[in-house]
Parts: structure tokens; C-alpha cells; sequence
């Protein structure tokens, strides 16, 4: 089993919450200096509105708002009722969440400061392929890390492509328990991603302020902020 490494909560940037609209994307004011893009998510509530007809909704998310999605989230109600990561439509697509194979491939459900970078075991998805990465399926199995309520909210690790280029990101995310109105339904609260390719993240890392404040985004009520990369 691969070993998850967390940074000292004092090399943590500070967690931060704004109340702000939602929307499927992310927005971002970068610079060459610009390190770390966070997106309030507005607590999203990602649903199957048509349950116990055997067939998932699917969530594509756009993290670094380049036009191109990079990875779905998926979910269904019914009698086997599931949450789980897949690959975008787009021929070709891939993503990585953290994860491991126990018998089944699982999402790791990460604490706040675990470095998501190279070192990571990553879960490969390919839109070829199909495969996915389970959070929570049905009443949940001993290894579904998102599946049982009291644990059922943390942290996403993912390594997604833009062009040529791999960048890591995290997004809080809560599984709703089996036993919920709307079981295995999706909150997605927030995320935050590394501009600078191949360089890591830490779970529920964010910018630090800077005078240029919040980007205020209109209707979308979204919101970025850069930091600048220390020496």
C-alpha cells in the first residue's frame, strides 16, 4: 500500500470559504509568477434527477477553464446506487485521481495537507477504456472511502492534462450516505489547482491574499486569486 505523505499544517496556506453563485468551470487571473488557482465551487449539488432507471448523470468539470473538460463525476440512484470519477467524452481524454486497486479501483478520500504530486498513486482514466474510480457504491464496501457517513466528505487528489502539460489539483467534494433522500448524490464545494505543470499540491492549499484581491465573476459567482511563488 502506498504511503500518503502530508505537509506540517504550518507550511498550509489557510482554508477559505466565499459565498458566491455556482457554476460547472473554473476561472483564473494568472501571470507568469502565478502558482495556485482556487474556485469557490458554491457547494454544487450534483443529483440523478431521474432514479431507479438504471442509467447515471454525469458532471463534466472544466478545472483550470480552458475549454476543455477535464474529468466527469458520476452518479446514480437506485437499488445499487453509486458515486464515481470518470474520464471526459472527448476521444483521446484521460485523468488521474489518487487511488488504489483492491480488488476494485477505489478513490482515496484525502485529509487537508496531503501532497498530491508526482510521488502520488495515481488511478489512470481513459475515455478508451472507460474505467472509473469508485467513491461509493451501493451500501459501500469495506474499502469505499467515501461511503459511510461521518466519512463521507475530504479531499479529491487529481492530475489532469491541459495540452501537452500535467497539472494537479485538488477538490473538496461530499458523498451523500446510502441512507440519505438522495443517495451517493454529489456536493462539490470546491477545488484549486497548480498553474505551474508537474508542480504539486496540498489538499485544501489556496492562494494567500495579494493586492489584487477577489475577481469578482458576474452571474457565474466565481472566484480566483493567485499567489506568488515563494523563493
Amino acid at each position: 500500500m502506498k504511503q500518503i505523505r502530508t505537509l506540517p499544517q504550518n507550511s498550509l496556506s489557510r482554508l477559505a470559504s466565499y459565498s458566491s453563485g455556482a457554476a460547472v468551470g473554473a476561472a483564473s487571473l494568472v501571470s507568469s509568477n502565478a502558482a495556485i488557482v482556487y474556485v469557490n465551487a458554491g457547494d454544487q449539488f450534483l443529483v440523478d434527477t431521474t432514479p431507479n432507471n438504471g442509467v447515471s448523470a454525469f458532471f463534466p468539470f472544466d478545472l483550470n477553464s480552458d475549454g476543455v473538460n477535464d474529468l466527469r463525476l458520476r452518479t446514480r440512484i437506485d437499488a445499487s446506487s453509486l458515486a464515481m470519477v470518470v474520464a471526459p467524452t472527448d476521444v483521446g481524454s484521460s485523468v488521474s485521481v489518487m487511488g488504489q486497486i483492491i480488488t476494485y479501483p477505489y478513490a482515496d478520500r484525502l485529509a487537508a495537507g496531503t501532497l498530491i504530486d508526482g510521488s502520488a498513486g495515481f488511478l489512470v482514466l481513459t475515455q478508451a477504456a472507460g474505467n472509473v474510480a469508485s467513491m461509493a457504491f451501493g451500501p459501500g464496501y469495506a474499502n469505499s472511502q467515501w461511503a459511510f457517513a461521518g466519512q463521507n466528505s475530504g479531499y479529491l487528489g487529481v492530475r489532469f492534462n491541459a495540452g501537452a502539460d500535467q497539472h494537479f489539483a485538488w477538490m473538496r467534494l461530499t458523498v451523500e450516505p446510502n441512507n440519505s433522500a438522495t443517495p451517493r448524490a454529489i456536493t462539490v464545494h470546491e477545488w484549486a489547482y497548480e498553474s505551474v505543470p508537474g508542480v504539486g499540491i496540498a489538499a485544501g492549499a489556496i492562494p494567500e491574499p495579494s493586492g489584487l484581491g477577489l475577481l469578482a465573476l458576474g452571474s457565474a459567482g466565481l472566484a480566483a486569486r493567485r499567489r506568488r511563488v515563494r523563493a
